[in-house]
């Protein structure tokens, strides 16, 4: 008789899984409801710029800009690489470290981002930065 119930019960639970839609791949990529982010979707506004200034005898080379968001979720965990170049093309220096605030992107939306690069021979004349990284789930 108790046996009885245990099965009862372990079907019941099955049938409420089942319908529930726990057990649904609806994502388009197969995953179990993951969000999306595409990095190609995450764009640098043409409005960013690259300074030089002098900070107590070191001079820096100091870029700052927007991040754009197309996505239709947040982003979490971007990560932008930033290489910067002297007049002969030659990398100078690398950074996959900019802080960006807010570090979660929301959908459709921008966010501030900076790089500083230590230039003290003044070699810097140049840089390329590009989103490398980003996902939808925290």
């Amino acid at each position: 008789m108790i046996k009885d119930y245990q099965i009862a019960i372990l079907l019941l639970l099955t049938v409420i899984i089942a319908i529930s839609g726990c057990t649904t791949k609806t994502a388009p990529n197969g995953t179990f409801g993951e969000k999306v982010v595409s990095v190609n979707s995450i764009l640098i506004s043409n409005n960013t710029t690259a300074t030089i200034y002098n900070d107590n005898g070191t001079k820096y080379y100091y870029i700052r800009g927007y991040l754009i968001n197309n996505n239709n979720y947040e982003a979490f965990h971007v990560e932008l690489n930033t290489t910067a170049y002297d007049a002969n093309g030659n990398v100078v220096a690398t950074n996959n470290s900019a802080y960006i605030d807010p570090n979660t992107i929301a959908a459709n939306s921008i966010s501030h981002f900076f790089v500083k690069f230590n230039d003290t021979n003044q070699k810097i004349v140049r840089y390329d930065a590009k989103v490398v990284y980003a996902t939808g789930t925290f």
